[in-house]
């Protein structure tokens, strides 16, 4: 019996499996996916998470491009900032594909000591005894441990048999996602880009190689069923974005997704404890969703060898919830905040001449984003 079970390998599962293999127990971490596997979502990674990367050891592995600064474009207004210091050193987020940062993590995981991956294993839940988790059913086959953890994303079968399914909203948001190489001799971006317009917003990021991430969130009903149409109009409408990627060569699909923004009813169980987007999923606009599982898988991590090795496990699991719930209230009003002005646009240019105008709230708010 391992002393740790993880459902779903993405950057909350892989990471926790590392750091507590390191820590010397015991770990089984399962996915339905076989690794490196394209995922769309948004490819940055806010300065919090950069930094727990830093600390596993593991940021020449996933390699990427460091972005100092985020400037927004809309109703012909630009306001730009660096992301604000962080002990006097500058931060930085880490634009990288989304491929090669979860197979940095999970062939990390596979190498580390105590630590053993499952892929094409598709969880179907936790098993619960007694009212406790103790173990999770793959396959039809019961592998019991001593603390569950389930990390398998918005849809997670582990939240749904532990009966901590909450109020979720799904369906009015899409998100796009393609990736170009640009052509010879032009230059990359050196910030993050973010144009802001009715209806929709684009985030440019600079990756390695020549390679740019182009993502889009949009109202479903905008695209009238032809994403790439959607997105092709939308670069042609910013002059900046058409000229850049002029001559640039698309190396993937347009690929989306309905954003599906929610929290558990509860982020544990006896014997039981959610991670990342399975606990609190928010619309990704302030692009928080990797540093949070990072950070918060982090957190957990510190806590479970010394409340396995005792008999207070499930009051360890309910303070690091509370713990994760303070964390996460700041960015999640922001997001709630934000997403109310993009929506009207008389409000979206009035902030924009506002951050233009006050270098210190633009900054404040890219903290609060970022995580610091």
């Amino acid at each position: 019996m391992a002393d740790v079970l993880i459902a779903g390998a993405g950057p909350a599962g892989a990471s926790l499996a590392i750091m507590l293999g390191r820590a010397g127990l015991s770990v089984e971490l399962y996915d339905s996916h076989r690794f490196p596997r394209e995922k769309p979502c948004g490819e940055g990674l806010m300065p919090s998470g950069v930094a727990v990367l830093e600390r596993l050891g593991l940021i020449e592995a996933v390699g990427g491009r460091r972005v100092a600064a985020v400037r927004y474009h809309g109703f012909g207004l630009r306001a730009e900032s660096p992301f604000p210091d962080v002990g006097g050193v500058p931060a930085t987020m880490l634009a990288q594909r989304r491929l090669r940062l979860d197979d940095a993590l999970v062939s990390a995981a596979r190498a580390t000591p105590g630590v053993r991956v499952f892929e094409d294993a598709a969880v179907e839940g936790a098993a619960v005894e007694g009212g406790r988790a103790v173990g999770l059913r793959i396959g039809g086959e019961l592998r019991k441990g001593g603390l569950v953890v389930g990390a398998d994303g918005l849809g997670s079968r582990v939240r749904r048999s532990l009966g901590l399914d909450g109020r979720t909203r799904s369906g009015a948001r899409m998100g796009l996602r393609a990736h170009f190489r640009l052509a010879a001799g032009r230059p990359a971006p050196e910030r993050l880009e973010i144009f802001v317009a009715p209806g929709h917003e684009l985030y440019i990021a600079p990756l390695p190689d020549g390679e740019l991430l182009v993502a889009a969130l949009t109202s479903g009903p905008e695209l009238h069923g032809q994403p790439r149409r959607a997105l092709e109009r939308w670069i042609a409408d910013e002059p900046f974005l058409a000229e850049l990627l002029d001559g640039a060569e698309p190396l993937t699909e347009v690929a989306g997704r309905a954003v599906v923004a929610g929290r558990a009813r509860a982020g544990f169980a006896p014997g039981a404890v959610l991670l990342g987007d399975a606990a609190h999923a928010t619309d990704p606009l302030t692009a928080g969703g990797l540093a949070h599982a990072l950070v918060t898988a982090e957190r957990l991590a510190a806590l479970v060898p010394r409340a396995l090795a005792g008999a207070e496990l499930d009051a360890a699991l309910r303070r690091f919830d509370g713990e994760r719930r303070r964390l996460l209230r700041a960015p999640a009003l922001l997001t709630h905040g934000l997403l109310a002005l993009v929506s009207r646009p008389r409000l979206a240019r009035g902030t924009l001449r506002l951050m233009r105008g006050w270098p210190r709230v633009m900054r404040r708010l890219l903290g609060v984003a970022a995580g610091i």
